[in-house]
């Protein structure tokens, strides 16, 4: 690696972080490691890096928050009467697949790569100590990844904490909207998947924290159609999904097997078979 001067490239790096520094001495500090502070002075970047670890947790973890996240009172399907106004994260995913997500986001390869793609490594000040240590070539993938961190710790020093500063920076420079695209599609459809044991399937995948138990609503008594028929109504909602569909047939059984399979139509963007049957 070749390495170049900071100071001859300060626009072209705050442009690769997005951000623009009033104290540039801590985006120098960002770039130094205990191995060029011990030999020449200074200070380094190991508090600026510990800081940004903790920017960087917070923020991704808000900004899939944001992206995922709703209030129940928000939804069409809120119910005054029967719901809390809970906070809900409505994706195809469970706590444990956010928790994956966030742990790719903000894993040492993940932001080695994003170093490497940035092209910022090439203006960290090295020492000796470093430069002629075996190891230190070994665990470039975790010196990488403190100095994006390193920076994080700058940003958030000199824009005083400014929440619209640094989320810009974590998204800008993890490019996080290429994490997060496909969240949405990557539930597998069930092998299983059809309008017979659409209520099982339901349920299993409730039990497997897919999603909420789904909720049953059918009347008492038979609803009279448009067409002079009288049927059977049942409606599915699943609140995690923010889905609720109402279905109608000529048994409470089969009234509730559709309606839960409409629900499973929504969620996997399937089209209903069934359509033009009832």
């Amino acid at each position: 690696m070749k390495r170049q001067d900071l100071r001859e490239h300060l626009d072209d790096v705050q442009k690769k972080i997005g951000y623009w520094f009033d104290n540039t001495d801590l985006l120098f500090q960002a770039f130094t490691r205990s191995s060029y502070s011990s030999q020449y002075g200074g200070e380094n970047n190991e508090v600026l890096e510990f800081l940004g670890d903790k920017v960087l947790d917070f923020y991704v973890t808000k900004v899939i928050a944001d992206r995922f996240g709703f209030v129940k009172s928000q939804s069409d399907y809120y119910d005054e009467e029967n719901d809390l106004d809970e906070y809900c994260i409505v994706a195809h995913k469970n706590e444990a697949d956010f928790t994956e997500l966030k742990k790719q986001i903000v894993s040492n390869e993940t932001l080695a790569k994003r170093i490497d793609k940035l092209g910022l490594f090439k203006f960290i000040y090295l020492g000796d100590s470093d430069l002629e240590n075996e190891n230190f070539k070994k665990n470039l993938t975790k010196v990488k990844a403190d100095l994006f961190e390193a920076i994080l710790g700058a940003v958030a020093i000199d824009s005083d904490w400014n929440q619209y500063e640094l989320q810009n920076v974590v998204e800008f420079m993890l490019q996080i909207e290429y994490f997060l695209a496909d969240v949405d599609t990557e539930e597998p459809r069930p092998s299983n998947f059809q309008l017979e044991n659409a209520v099982t399937t339901l349920k299993e995948l409730a039990e497997k924290g897919r999603c909420s138990i789904p909720e049953y609503n059918q009347p008492d008594e038979q609803v009279l159609m448009n067409d002079g028929r009288l049927m059977w109504e049942c409606t599915c909602y699943v609140r995690s999904w923010a889905m609720k569909h109402t279905a109608y047939a000529t048994s409470k059984k089969e009234a509730k097997r559709y309606a839960a399979y409409l629900v499973l139509c929504d969620y996997f963007g399937l089209p209903d078979e069934f359509s033009e049957e009832d």
